[in-house]
């Protein structure tokens, strides 16, 4: 059974009228996007033939690096593909260790954890056998689902501890849900917390990360702005198929480069959806068609996400041959103008919905 979406409109936004943006149709935002991404270029932000950000080095002690993207207006160059860690806890531990170490030899330099994640294992993975040997090449990190300060800083602890490190590159509020649900935590000094990890040098970085609701991410950055809280990245799903249903890459992914946060892709592949049936947590009685390799290729689902103003592509690879694979599709250079990406966009039309993107509530 295909994904169907009985009609692609999507949420008002408390954030309506932000620089003009509710006033354009989608195609119009998918253009301004591939001008960010063009004026980005140009800038020096990222360079158009992906191969490296400005003044930043193209290789390290291991090796030659996958081709580097800074991390916001301000932040570090890091590699354009990360190694997602909820697929480090589900392996077995020879597995990990190879992932891991495949990881390394490809150029990957950029490493993706959770607490939640096989409740501490894939952090306790990193603890042995990443930051051991690679912690001075690698950009690790972490998140938190703490609902209050004093949670949130014992969480941090604690991923400190499991993977044997003295600090994290970047630590995000995991999971953001619907604006109360955000406004919730941040009376509960969630942004407190980790302000007062970074003042304490625990923490590099800080962002925020969620596929549930693209009006939660909008809140967060309001809250952010009133505050005057300097973020580096913000996580959300980046796929051809998001622009038709309550898209992040619409609403939230122009506010986050006109204010200088990097981007981090997830979702690129729908939590595997894309290959058909019925991963994940919701929604599990709808077996989907694959639309992989026959409607787009995995290149075309990628490539999407790298032509747009995304600094990371986050991908769970669950063998060294994913690995592989994944680090030679990062190495070509993804640069699509606007009739490239809406090609794609439309290509997707027909599968887009709640069925196919069962994360977003």
């Amino acid at each position: 059974m295909k994904a169907r979406k009985p009609g692609h409109g999507s949420k008002a936004s408390a954030n309506d009228g932000y620089m003009g943006m509710a006033k354009l149709n989608r195609r119009e935002l998918i253009a301004m996007l591939a001008g960010f991404t063009a004026s980005l270029t140009v800038s020096g932000y990222f360079n158009g033939d992906n191969t490296t950000a400005a003044n930043a080095s193209t290789s390290d002690r291991l090796g030659r690096l996958l081709p580097l993207r800074n991390l916001g207006a301000s932040g570090p160059a890091v590699t354009n593909l990360g190694a997602g860690g909820d697929h480090i806890g589900r392996a077995s531990e020879r597995d990990a260790q190879a992932i891991i170490e495949k990881a390394l030899e490809e150029g990957v330099r950029f490493f993706d954890n959770a607490p939640l994640y096989s409740d501490g294992l894939a952090e306790e993975r990193y603890g042995q056998f990443l930051t051991p040997n690679y912690r001075d090449v690698s950009f690790i990190m972490t998140k938190t689902l703490a609902r209050n300060k004093a949670d949130a800083l014992a969480d941090l602890d604690a991923s400190l501890s499991r993977m044997r490190t003295d600090y994290v590159d970047l630590w995000q509020v995991h999971a953001l849900e619907t604006p109360e649900r955000v406004e919730e935590r941040i009376r509960g000094g969630i942004l407190d917390a980790f302000l007062e990890a970074q003042e304490a040098g625990k923490v590099r970085h800080i962002g925020f990360t969620g596929h549930d609701s693209f009006e939660g991410h909008l809140t967060m950055l309001e809250e952010i702005e009133n505050r005057g809280v300097r973020i580096a990245a913000a996580m959300m799903p980046v796929n051809p198929a998001d622009p038709h249903f309550d898209s992040f890459i619409t609403n939230v992914l122009p506010r986050c480069v006109e204010s200088g946060i990097g981007v981090l892709a997830m979702k690129t592949l729908v939590y595997g959806r894309f290959f058909g049936g019925n991963q994940g947590w919701r929604r599990t009685e709808v077996s989907l068609e694959p639309v992989i390799p026959d409607v787009i290729s995995l290149e075309d689902a990628f490539g999407f996400a790298w032509s747009l103003p995304v600094t990371c592509l986050v991908s769970g690879m669950e063998s060294v041959q994913q690995v592989s694979q994944n680090a030679a599709i990062a190495r070509e250079t993804w640069n699509w103008n606007q009739a490239e990406l809406q090609r794609r966009i439309d290509a997707l039309a027909p599968f887009a919905g709640p069925d196919l993107e069962f994360y977003k509530i």
